[in-house]
């Protein structure tokens, strides 16, 4: 945890947080002096109680952003396939709860159903598609033999 938030890229947050709370404090300090002035006005007033809010607004925010990195991952969210992109669903299985799928022969028309899994297919090939992409592309030229490579799956064509 210690190694997590004293990183250069934390430190940097919590310097720029405590400096918005310092600002933030130091302007409704301002602003309450300057309303309480003879030159001052209600609104001087309402600006002095409204920056310390801004501060408030800085500190839930960065409990929220040190909570959110110290949390562990959800694994029931879906899972990241290659670089980075989000896999095709997988089928429902019990044993993870997660959101279940229509089965077969539901409400739904059959037409529906055959558009859908056609729909799905497409999505799957362009996933494909951008999978082999990305591995044609960490791949050095030499490594590349025109008899390996299957020119219609780059392309997507069918």
């Amino acid at each position: 945890m210690r190694r997590l938030l004293f990183a250069p890229s934390w430190i940097a947050r919590h310097l720029l947080a405590l400096a918005l709370i310092a600002l933030f404090i130091r302007m409704g300090v301002w602003q309450l002096t300057k309303g309480e002035s003879a030159q001052g006005s209600l609104q001087n007033l309402f600006y002095g109680v409204e920056w310390p809010i801004f501060a408030v607004f800085v500190v839930y925010w960065w409990y929220k952003m040190i909570m959110e990195e110290l949390a562990p991952t959800d694994l029931s969210g879906p899972q990241w396939g290659a670089g980075g992109r989000i896999a095709p669903e997988a089928p429902w299985r019990p044993e993870l709860d997660g959101p279940r799928m229509l089965p077969p022969g539901s409400s739904s028309s059959p037409e529906e159903d055959e558009e859908l899994d056609a729909y799905n297919r497409y999505l799957t090939s362009l996933y494909e598609r951008d999978v082999l992409v990305e591995a044609l592309k960490q791949l050095e030229p030499k490594q590349l033999d025109s008899k390996q490579i299957n020119v219609k799956q780059i392309n997507g064509a069918r």
